[in-house]
């Protein structure tokens, strides 16, 4: 018979293990619930509840562009300064003449 520390860790681990497979399970049963209610309330929206979703979406991506385009600039700007310095290394074309 095994010592009482070895049953009592082997339940312990089957325990844990029964738990964290349980918690998975429920998290993906909820998950896919939650994409089909998703899925049926896009589809009974309306024309214009569509319209409103998509252009908010617009203005999301537009705002997200800005950013990014002034990013880019800014770090255009920063390897032309680099470059006129002298610590770029190599004298490479800056990224507008490419």
């Amino acid at each position: 018979m095994p010592p009482p520390n070895v049953k009592r860790l082997i339940l312990t681990a089957a325990v844990t293990s029964i738990t964290i497979t349980g918690t998975l399970y429920g998290a993906g049963i909820k998950t896919n619930q939650e994409i089909a209610e998703t899925a049926k309330q896009r589809q009974e929206s309306t024309f214009d509840e569509q319209m409103k979703a998509l252009q908010g979406m617009r203005s999301n991506l537009t705002a997200r562009r800005g950013i990014l385009e002034k990013q880019i600039r800014d770090l255009d700007a920063r390897m032309l300064e680099k470059q006129q310095k002298g610590i770029g290394g190599d004298k490479q074309q800056s990224p507008k003449e490419q």
